[in-house]
């Protein structure tokens, strides 16, 4: 029995892959839309049905008045609930990488091109959907969260956009796989490895320095465009000519943060415990760079290298 059961949701899911393939954005057409009644349809079905029969029995016109047009109120409620969803326009636009356990958002955006559409439900479960109603000409944009337990690129597959309007009696919807995934960095886990100064500041007696904001290190000549705020004003009362103030903050040898440095032997510990030592080193503004096998990473400090370094985590050793 159960094979069986794998057997037709294996050719349902070919079906649809062929039917609806992956892509990024979407225009619901005909050929995306299904629909079926809700369990209240069934009923309002199984009511209709049951009036004709009566109807019938007792040659009773009056009755068959009322089952005929309850049946024309359902036609109604198919040709409004397909046209409230076809020509609905949805595409990914942009996710916000986490970190494993924590929440997801996936950004969306949702437009109405030709017509309104109302009461519009989007996302993956009950709990994750968003509804929306969209005006004619309007676009919205709107995050769905949802939950990643493990760090790599998470994919949540086929979404489902429904709907149930306008009587809650016919359900339209579509499965559309739009090619979202978020980038789930490791979970950070500290570390007892002791990372001290390199070999280089320890023997050297003068650290080397690099443009910053910390000691006064002289004066240039004034580039035009420059902030005032660095103009050297007893300077150009001495003068009469504009100097510029230069700043500058010690440069100490990088660190770096080598898989091969740690003694446990779980991969996915190592990452966890490199993912801390990455947000530590960023959070010191220290020079910083990472080793991984096969892919080395060069010290740096903005936040663009941090979130390669956290990338590469994620991803290893995927790349």
């Amino acid at each position: 029995m159960v094979s069986v059961i794998q057997q037709f949701e294996k050719r349902v899911s070919f079906w649809v892959e062929r039917r609806i393939p992956p892509v990024n954005q979407v225009e619901l057409s005909h050929r995306e839309i299904f629909i079926l009644p809700t369990r209240w349809g069934v009923l309002f079905l199984g009511l209709i049905g049951l009036l004709i029969l009566t109807g019938i029995n007792y040659q009773n016109s009056m009755i068959l008045a009322v089952g005929f047009f309850l049946f024309s109120i359902l036609l109604l409620n198919i040709v409004s609930a397909y046209r409230n969803i076809s020509g609905l326009y949805i595409k990914f636009h942009h996710s916000e990488p986490c970190f494993a356990g924590d929440l997801g958002g996936l950004e969306f955006v949702v437009a109405a091109r030709e017509k309104n559409h109302s009461s519009i439900e989007i996302g993956w479960v009950p709990e994750s959907f968003n509804t929306v109603d969209i005006e004619k000409g309007q676009s919205v944009r709107f995050i769905i969260e949802l939950p990643c337990p493990e760090r790599g690129r998470y994919r949540p597959g086929r979404m489902l956009i429904t709907s149930v309007f306008p009587m809650g009696l016919i359900r339209a919807w579509s499965w559309q796989d739009l090619k979202a995934e978020i980038i789930v960095y490791p979970k950070p886990l500290e570390s007892q490895m002791v990372w001290g100064q390199a070999e280089g500041d320890q023997q050297s007696g003068k650290k080397a320095m690099i443009p910053g904001q910390e000691d006064f290190e002289g004066l240039r000549s004034y580039v035009p465009g420059e902030s005032l705020n660095r103009v050297a004003w007893k300077k150009y009362a001495q003068s009469g000519e504009f100097y510029s103030k230069e700043f500058a903050q010690p440069l100490t040898d990088p660190e770096w943060i080598d898989f091969s440095a740690y003694s446990v032997g779980d991969t996915e510990i190592r990452l966890a415990m490199m993912c801390h030592q990455v947000l530590a080193m960023n959070a010191k503004r220290q020079l910083y760079g990472v080793r991984l096998p096969g892919k080395v990473i060069a010290p740096d400090l903005s936040e663009l290298h941090k979130n390669q370094c956290l990338s590469a985590l994620a991803l290893y050793p995927e790349g």
